[in-house]
């Protein structure tokens, strides 16, 4: 169980960072195509890329000889051959855990720690609100106050508080990671890009009011683990810049839009298969037919039953499921007691043995074609 949790969340920790770096790469192009809001879009590459890498991959076709047999990718235990034995795994787990509760803990007491000088911001994951400094009517103007308003809506309007949050997540499960820091500070600058863009989509003319908003923030930051405050450490030169630039067109959004799915649906299923075996388990000779059942047999019942089969490294059967039966329950036990007897020689992955998944349907018939019945 260690090994294959440790797979797991080293094959999570590797897409994740494949997916950051690609993002990271394409976001100023993007930005420059499609616009700000487009381009922090991008981000959700990341943690779609993340979940995809924990899925279980789906069963493929193969025949081997004697039983018909279709193998599954596996989410494999790439550990090796003796992973799961090994006294390393246990304490790599903790030391894992343990970064990632204080990672966890940092960021909780940063968030209690608000001060009322922070703002304007939206903060809350469950209940968020938009919160005001005391002097902001004497701060900004009137037109002032109602675009910073403007882009804290947009925030809400946006939901970006629960994708800070995921990120956070992130963070925190890869805290060793310093990608993962470095996606979420950007993240949030582009966030606020995106935010700047839709208020002067709305208000093409207050372009001079908006920056001189901008310029009236000290330049600050308050560490927030998931919060879009106004003040900031974001880069204030390049959010004056995009006021001087046009926004794309409707075309050129819809093309952004289509990459960025079109990179979504490419990443996250090139996380999913990452985990294949270079090499699926294999019958070790025939495997041994089970013992049909007295009451289907006097009954003349044929029927099939699909089992996943989870073969270990050292070619034993380490669990059987049951993924599809007809007739339903009736042949289930006995294919069951049948497939714990099995024996395999083990998957492999870079030329090490490796747990995977195989599919085997078996075939009762009552016509006398096997499997063999008992007497």
């Amino acid at each position: 169980m260690g090994a294959e949790l440790l797979s797991t969340l080293l094959s999570a920790a590797l897409a994740n960072a494949g997916a950051i770096l690609l993002v990271l790469a394409l976001r100023r192009p993007l930005r420059r195509l499609a616009g700000p809001q487009i381009a922090c879009l991008a981000w959700l590459l990341v943690p779609l890329a993340t979940l995809a890498a924990c899925l279980p991959t789906l069963p493929t076709s193969g025949v081997f000889a004697g039983v018909e047999v279709a193998p599954l990718r596996a989410t494999a235990a790439m550990a090796g051959a003796h992973a799961s034995s090994s006294g390393w795994i246990a304490p790599v787990l903790a030391l894992w855990l343990a970064g990632a509760l204080a990672t966890a803990t940092l960021f909780a007491l940063r968030q209690r720690r608000l001060s009322a000088d922070l703002g304007p911001a939206v903060i809350g994951l469950l209940r968020p609100r938009i919160l005001l400094p005391a002097d902001f009517a004497h701060r900004y103007s009137a037109e002032e106050q109602a675009l910073v308003l403007a882009h804290e809506q947009e925030h809400l309007r946006r939901r970006d508080l629960p994708v800070q949050a995921v990120f956070a997540a992130l963070r925190c499960l890869f805290w060793f990671n310093p990608l993962a820091h470095l996606a979420a500070a950007r993240l949030r600058f582009d966030q606020e890009l995106a935010c700047d863009a839709a208020v002067l989509a709305r208000h093409p003319g207050a372009r001079r009011r908006y920056g001189e908003a901008l310029l009236k923030t000290e330049l600050a930051d308050f560490g927030l683990a998931v919060g879009c405050p106004w003040q900031s450490g974001h880069p204030l030169k390049e959010r004056l810049a995009m006021l001087k630039r046009s926004l794309p067109g409707a075309a050129r959004r819809r093309t952004g839009l289509g990459l960025v799915a079109l990179l979504a649906a490419a990443t996250s299923l090139t996380a999913w298969a990452g985990g294949d075996v270079d090499a699926m388990p294999s019958p070790q000779g025939e495997l041994a037919p089970p013992v049909y059942p007295a009451s289907a047999l006097e009954a003349e019942l044929s029927g099939r039953v699909v089992l996943h089969v989870l073969v270990a490294t050292d070619g034993s059967v380490k669990d059987v499921k049951v993924v599809n039966s007809e007739p339903s329950g009736v042949f289930d036990q006995a294919a069951l007691a049948a497939a714990r007897q099995w024996q395999f020689n083990p998957g492999s992955k870079d030329a090490q043995a490796v747990e995977a998944w195989v599919e085997v349907p078996v075939d009762f018939r009552a016509d006398g074609m096997p499997p063999e019945t008992a007497n």
